[in-house]
């Protein structure tokens, strides 16, 4: 382990600065947070701010998206992610080319070469079941790893933009967290309530999921956090890997103890003495402490990851038929854009639709199951990333996503430019990562940013698919001749016995979803 450490530390060193986090510490002073201008110098030259000596980029205004946004937050100037992140920095590099970070000094995802002009060869996603024993423990390590090591570019804010500068308005709140611990406070973040005051949250917001950006924002947060274990490993190959967890089983495979933790004997709701995870702190859990103090997570240890395998209540994970009825949803998303969207690939693959698309607000399907069956602090999306699981759940759910853009090649224009709930539109800046990068430029295949999948999702006799994408003309004609059968035993019943309703219902003013 102190091999490892030590390797980590000097790759963190050799290695081109990240920027895939929220605000970089260079930034983060007095002189930088009363700017609003976070456009560093690239290497000793202080002239050579974002690269521009060379070429790599310059200072720039942000740009953010002015399209009106939906769903259930209509307030204005209220929330600090609002116009992300203008309420914090105005200006920041623009790299060009190929070239990114928050300095223009490193490469866009998929690229490579002294000029960023060279095609990376892909990294392999593999199921985490069929690594070898030494990439097992090297995924093992470097997660260890990142729980302990200090983030060597970025810091955490602990209060929102009007107390960042503190009570005196010269001393910056914020805060170094390791690196793991970060990519956990990056989904806090974007989840968290709006608040309106001490103890008065508005909770109907979340800029990671209920709309087209959950899938976007959480492929965007995978890559970004598998290119910081690739520095720590100094492996350029590193992959994470997946959890196929569409075995329709009622156990989770991968809560053992030589993989992500097994249950603890004397304490099942935590994991086993035996796994290194059992050791890990959670942070950002208190989100009800963090209302009512009107402060953010600060990235201290809250308590010990807790597990509560749903096997009592007879839940079961979803199944491979359940990803090949989501494969067959030909759109990506459709109105409005939100939990209550129908025939969307997007909700259907969340989990607020079931598996063919169908709206039906009692399901609790795919990626949204799959958190429920491991209840605990996986059920918490403010905390949910605390579990390792979460990885390798969120890689398979991404897996999906790729098939589905294989499949169906989609322009930019099936992603919604407008109308979607605030954070969801194509081009708003995702938060909260820094430097801005918008939904549209990570709505492209997985090869094109650097990775691949090893999986065959593709149903070789074509059987869910086919009958999805073929269902139109035979479910009419099946349809006809269904209510021409009802309608003529309604004629020969009426006949023999008089009119009686073929169904007596008593009506209702609940909605159709309270119905379903």
């Amino acid at each position: 382990m102190m091999n490892a450490l030590g390797l980590g530390l000097l790759c963190l060193l050799l290695w081109p600065e990240a920027a895939e986090a929220q605000f970089p510490r260079v930034c983060c002073t007095v002189e930088g947070i009363q700017s609003k201008q976070c456009c560093p110098a690239l290497g000793s030259d202080p002239s050579n701010v974002c690269g521009s000596l060379s070429g790599r980029g310059s200072c720039s205004d942000v740009r953010v998206d002015s399209k009106p946004w939906g769903g259930p937050y209509r307030l204005r100037n209220v929330d600090d992610r609002e116009r992300w992140p203008t309420k914090f920095f105005n200006q920041t590099c623009r790299c060009t080319g190929n070239f990114a970070g928050y300095d223009c000094g490193q490469c866009k995802f998929g690229w490579t070469g002294p000029n960023c002009d060279q095609r990376k060869a892909p990294v392999v996603r593999k199921n985490i079941h069929s690594l070898t024993p030494e990439e097992l423990q090297e995924f093992l390590n470097a997660l260890d790893l990142a729980k302990t090591t200090v983030h060597p570019d970025y810091v955490i804010a602990t209060q929102h933009w009007l107390g960042l500068l503190g009570p005196n308005g010269t001393q910056p709140q914020i805060a170094n967290i390791s690196i793991y611990d970060f990519f956990v406070w990056q989904h806090y973040y974007s989840v968290r309530d709006t608040l309106l005051g001490p103890g008065r949250p508005f909770k109907a917001i979340d800029f990671s999921h209920k709309g087209p950006a959950f899938i976007t924002w959480h492929r965007y947060h995978l890559l970004s956090f598998e290119r910081e274990l690739q520095r720590l490993t100094g492996n350029e190959n590193f992959a994470i890997p997946y959890w196929n967890f569409a075995t329709g089983q009622s156990e989770c495979d991968v809560c053992t103890d030589s993989l992500l933790g097994g249950r603890n004997p004397d304490n099942p709701s935590l994991i086993s003495n035996q796994s290194m995870f059992s050791r890990w702190g959670v942070v950002c859990n208190s989100l009800d402490d963090y209302n009512r103090l009107v402060t953010l997570c600060n990235g201290t240890s809250e308590g010990l990851i807790q597990r509560g395998i749903m096997e009592a209540a007879n839940m079961s994970l979803p199944t491979m038929t359940d990803v090949r009825s989501c494969l067959g949803i030909r759109d990506f998303d459709s109105p409005p854009y939100f939990t209550n969207s129908s025939f969307s690939f997007r909700n259907a693959l969340e989990g607020y639709d079931k598996p063919d698309g169908e709206l039906d607000e009692s399901v609790n399907n795919l990626h949204n199951l799959v958190h429920s069956f491991l209840n605990g602090t996986s059920a918490l999306s403010h905390s949910a990333a605390n579990d390792p699981i979460f990885l390798v759940l969120h890689a398979f759910t991404d897996a999906i996503f790729d098939e589905w853009m294989k499949r169906f090649v989609p322009s930019n224009a099936t992603f919604p430019d407008e109308m979607a709930p605030i954070g969801h539109n194509r081009d708003y800046n995702m938060v909260p990562f820094f430097p801005p990068i918008t939904n549209e430029e990570i709505y492209i295949t997985s090869e094109q940013l650097g990775y691949s999948y090893s999986i065959a999702l593709d149903d070789a006799d074509g059987g869910p698919s086919v009958f999805v994408l073929g269902s139109t003309l035979g479910g009419v004609f099946i349809g006809l001749l269904v209510l021409l059968l009802i309608f003529v035993l309604y004629l020969r019943q009426r006949k023999n016995r008089g009119f009686e309703p073929l169904i007596k219902a008593d009506f209702t003013n609940r909605k159709y979803t309270e119905e379903a």
